[in-house]
């Protein structure tokens, strides 16, 4: 048992083991061990927090739950796989971050993209991969303005 005030540093001897596992076809693979993963500090656009779980009326708010992380991009830049995966990561990071477990409900977590062009490219690339199914509505079908 450590006594001292120190914490153990566990990573560092669980690489070395499962290199050990890993044996031969080490070779193929490259470690790094405790991999930063930003180059900035993660930030998210906008978060909207609905503390008092009212049903907002007000057009994009009625998609919204109790935690909602909105991510905008400029009328220059595309919506692209990379951001939906980076916002989803941003969003799973948030959920996560608390001081107790499940402090934030998954149930209570949006999150809304908003850009100027359509992202065809990215949806394809979900679809294809993911076999995430795409439905494209007119504000007539939706009954918004």
């Amino acid at each position: 048992m450590n006594t001292n005030d120190e914490k153990i540093q566990w990573h560092p001897a669980f690489d070395a083991a499962l290199q050990i596992e890993l044996g031969e076809e080490t070779k193929y693979l490259e470690f790094d061990s405790e991999h930063l993963l930003l180059k900035k500090p993660m930030q998210i656009d906008v978060l909207v927090k609905n503390e008092r779980h009212v049903k907002i009326q007000k057009n994009i708010g009625r998609i919204f739950r109790q935690y909602n992380v909105v991510e905008y991009k400029s009328p220059e830049d595309d919506l692209n796989i990379d951001d939906f995966y980076k916002v989803c990561a941003y969003a799973c990071i948030y959920k996560a971050d608390t001081e107790t477990v499940d402090f934030i409900p998954a149930a209570e977590l949006t999150i809304t993209f908003v850009c100027y062009h359509y992202p065809r490219t990215m949806l394809q690339k979900l679809q294809r991969d993911r076999q995430i199914t795409v439905e494209k509505r007119s504000c007539a079908q939706t009954g918004r303005n």
